[in-house]
């Protein structure tokens, strides 16, 4: 039984892991969309991913009638039994996906992308605040020592990454200041929305929805955009926004939410750590940006913390599953 339990278990990690990889990707379709404000990168990030639902459900039907009709279902259910948490779940991961995209068109793709996941640091903080004042019900995580001093390292390498930052050439113009502010920013609503995974977990729903909810209430918040700040709807632009809002909004999101909300409390949120990698790598093989010595220690403190993490705790689970064999 516990043999089936790992194996399980791995299956969820390695959906989490592509869910990690194709959301990735978000930072390089957005820097290559041109002579639109970033604001508007938002919204055709937010309006091609509910594009996006129609067009995986035609796909997935044929081979997943059933599963495909759950889901739409799922959706529809969600927003029209619980209003108040599909527009608070809406609202915390929209505002993570904007920021996390401003942040990577104003500063950096490499950047942005890892300190979005510095998220471990706040979130120890965000649930027992949530859980006290927001939602009475639920328990707060225990976590080990491991994981608070996972976190302690975490913050050394996000105040060395800001540090780095400060050294860039460019850094001082509004753009950067602004850029970094988004990306810090976006850190502690994804760590609330860590904790949303958890709520709704608990109340019946996939964690998969919230990128459905997002999306829509996301689209909804930056329609205005559309009218009053530039945009070029040229076919290099929304070739880059379809690949934004399909392959790393999308398709990513609900593979990553069905992964994350699968994987244990105290490993998702820093296995999650995946996503920096990828993103990082994309950012040097694709866009070719440069990171200074400071910056590079900076992010390799933040991924070899999280990853030894994320290896003991895997090791001390699959321990004490042997004890029990």
């Amino acid at each position: 039984m516990f043999s089936l339990f790992r194996e399980s278990e791995n299956r969820h990690i390695g959906t989490l892991v592509l869910g990690c990889l194709m959301m990735g990707s978000m930072g390089i379709f957005a820097n290559q969309i041109v002579q639109t404000h970033p604001v508007n990168v938002v919204f055709l990030r937010f309006f091609f991913c509910v594009l996006s639902f129609p067009l995986i459900a035609i796909i997935s039907y044929p081979l997943f009638p059933r599963k495909t009709r759950d889901k739409i279902l799922e959706s529809i259910a969600f927003a029209r039994n619980q209003p108040g948490l599909w527009i608070m779940v809406g609202i915390s991961m929209a505002l993570v996906l904007a920021l996390y995209t401003l942040g990577a068109v104003l500063l950096s793709v490499g950047l942005s992308v890892i300190l979005l996941y510095t998220a471990a640091i706040w979130f120890p903080l965000t649930e027992k605040l949530a859980c006290r004042y927001l939602f009475p019900d639920l328990r707060p995580t225990q976590f080990s020592s491991a994981y608070y001093l996972s976190v302690g390292v975490n913050l050394l390498g996000l105040v060395t990454i800001i540090l780095g930052t400060t050294q860039l050439p460019r850094f001082g113009s509004l753009s950067s200041v602004l850029g970094l502010i988004c990306s810090v920013t976006a850190s502690i609503a994804f760590s609330f929305s860590m904790v949303l995974v958890r709520v709704i977990k608990t109340r019946g729903i996939k964690s998969e929805q919230m990128i459905v909810a997002s999306s829509f209430i996301g689209s909804l918040i930056m329609l205005p955009a559309l009218f009053l700040l530039p945009i070029e709807l040229s076919s290099a632009n929304l070739y880059n926004a379809a690949g934004m809002g399909f392959i790393a909004t999308a398709l990513g999101g609900l593979i990553y939410f069905k992964g994350f909300g699968s994987v244990r409390t105290s490993l998702a949120p820093v296995l999650a750590y995946l996503e920096p990698i990828f993103g990082f790598g994309l950012a040097i093989l694709i866009l070719g940006e440069q990171f200074t010595l400071t910056l590079l220690l900076g992010m390799s403190i933040i991924l070899a913390s999280n990853l030894g993490y994320t290896l003991i705790d895997l090791w001390r689970s699959r321990h004490l599953l042997a004890g029990l064999e």
